[in-house]
């Protein structure tokens, strides 16, 4: 089943109803076949103000990922092969339509991977985007329960490790937060990691550390570097040093 007709999670029990079933799924942003694609930047889920506005209503279509109202169809299930390839689309073009605004999140990431290597930017192709869990949800992340975050997860593992198995080898992987990093220990690949690494003491909760490793997948190495906080947590000060940490890690550029 291709992702955007998955109805896994709709409406179930153990995923307390959060997801929205009419946001189609986004395993990932930008285009994944690119080139001159060498990083890949992992965060938790889309956000559901990539589709509708604070006051719940859709944006205009311009600027929102795909609907499923978009197509006419009642459920996920009913989407034809050209409703999918036109969601697809939508979705492999977000950073290069010139007439759409980014997310905030797309903002700060991107400033923070360009600091770290010039050659590194959604813009140009260089850099995609994969969340953990594909759908958009009704609450916040850390605002669902446990029970929730760990079936959405589950639910969309497989999804996920597709998506991760179509990179090429040395495709760096850039994971935010400490729940992404955790996932990525669940997956039951071989990760080899270093300790800890203290990035950052100056900020108010005594500071944040950083993980530095790389995911075995078939006969592929695909680098990793991780951060404990999530980048939306945190102060352009603190930006500014994660990726002078992560540039550091690298002994060349990557």
């Amino acid at each position: 089943m291709t992702i955007e007709k998955c109805q896994r999670c709709v409406r179930s029990m153990d995923c307390d109803d959060q997801v929205v079933a009419g946001c189609l799924p986004v395993p990932f942003f930008g285009d994944f076949t690119h080139p001159l694609l060498k990083i890949v930047t992992i965060g938790l889920n889309p956000a559901l103000n990539e589709y509708n506005d604070y006051d719940g209503e859709p944006k205009n279509r311009s600027q929102r990922l795909a609907l499923l109202a978009d197509f006419d169809k009642d459920t996920r299930a009913d989407l034809q092969d050209t409703d999918v390839a036109e969601a697809r689309k939508r979705r492999m073009e977000y950073f290069i339509d010139p007439g759409r605004n980014w997310h905030s999140y797309f903002e700060k990431m991107d400033a923070i991977i360009n600091r770290v290597d010039p050659g590194w930017s959604y813009l140009m192709g260089s850099a995609a985007h994969l969340d953990l869990v594909a759908c958009a949800t009704r609450k916040r992340w850390g605002k669902m329960t446990g029970k929730a975050q760990a079936s959405l997860i589950c639910n969309c593992r497989q999804y996920f490790l597709d998506s991760l198995s179509t990179l090429a080898s040395r495709t760096v992987l850039l994971c935010d937060g400490r729940r992404v990093m955790q996932e990525m220990r669940n997956l039951a690949l071989p990760l080899e990691m270093r300790p800890p690494q203290l990035i950052n003491i100056g900020e108010a909760r005594g500071g944040d550390c950083g993980w530095i490793g790389k995911l075995i997948l078939g006969d592929k190495e695909l680098p990793i570097r991780g951060w404990s906080s999530q980048i939306s947590q945190l102060s352009t000060v603190w930006r500014f040093d994660l990726a002078f940490w992560i540039r550091g890690t690298f002994s060349k550029p990557a």
